[in-house]
């Protein structure tokens, strides 16, 4: 337990633990704030149970991790009446596809500086299904052998909204190297196939057998955890050092989430 009274329980050997000892909107200050930023530099992904947040109150929370990052308009993508910093991601019971199931991905990584922080509160969940799988760059990275270690420290990826196959979006296209070193000291792939379209200097085909190896590689069961929503929950991730993968396996049951991400300071 920290100072603070936040006390941290791993869930993997390499990434996520669940979080004790405090309760949102009460008792937060700038030294529970600052053992949140600790947790999350050390596991990666940390997972709140028990909150009951409004949409103002995830966005002060989410708020302490850096700048708040404000989603363009797109088709689909809905905020609460007066705080647009926040999107509700609604899965209706007959509908189909969850935001962001495309692919493992990290969250705004098509802007420089990209996306830091993801909160996401458990509203209303299904009775079964509706996971969120969570892998580590930075173990994914570690595995490789010291010659693809060396080939990507090289690299630039081009992220870009729209994703591969298509022009680069206007505004939403940015480059960061492959790799990237994390605060503690270790490396990570800074990596998905969801934005990334190609390597700097290289064309999408020429790209293309890399991106596919490094997405199979990185989410290998060995690299990732999952986590079973319960209703109240609040998850945090560094999209610096981590993918996330929403499970769509729930049809006939609504699932409703609250969404509020930061940039990089």
């Amino acid at each position: 337990m920290t100072a603070s009274g936040l006390s941290c329980d791993p869930i993997t050997p390499h990434l996520g633990a669940v979080v004790s000892g405090v309760r949102f909107g009460s008792d937060m200050d700038e030294g529970k704030r600052a053992a949140l930023r600790d947790a999350l530099d050390r596991y990666g992904v940390l997972v709140v149970h028990d909150q009951d947040l409004n949409a103002a109150g995830l966005r002060d929370v989410t708020a302490g991790f850096g700048p708040i990052f404000l989603h363009q308009a797109a088709p689909g993508i809905v905020h609460p009446d007066g705080v647009p910093e926040v999107m509700i991601l609604e899965r209706a019971p007959e509908g189909r596809g969850l935001f962001g199931d495309e692919a493992w991905h990290a969250d705004v990584t098509f802007r420089r500086p990209g996306g830091h922080v993801t909160a996401l509160h458990a509203k209303v969940i299904p009775p079964v299904g509706g996971d969120t799988g969570f892998a580590s760059t930075i173990a994914a990275f570690r595995a490789l052998s010291p010659g693809m270690q060396a080939l990507l420290r090289r690299m630039s990826g081009v992220h870009s909204y729209d994703g591969p196959g298509r022009p680069d979006t206007p505004g939403q296209t940015a480059i960061h190297p492959m790799v990237r070193r994390h605060p503690g000291g270790e490396e990570g792939l800074y990596f998905n196939s969801m934005f990334v379209t190609r390597f700097d200097g290289m064309s999408e085909a020429e790209s293309r057998p890399l991106i596919d190896f490094l997405d199979r590689h990185v989410s290998q069961p060995e690299f990732t955890m999952r986590h079973r929503w319960r209703v109240g929950d609040v998850v945090f991730w560094d999209n610096r050092f981590t993918l996330h993968y929403p499970i769509d396996d729930f049809t006939g049951h609504l699932r409703l989430m609250l969404r509020c991400a930061t940039l990089e300071a």
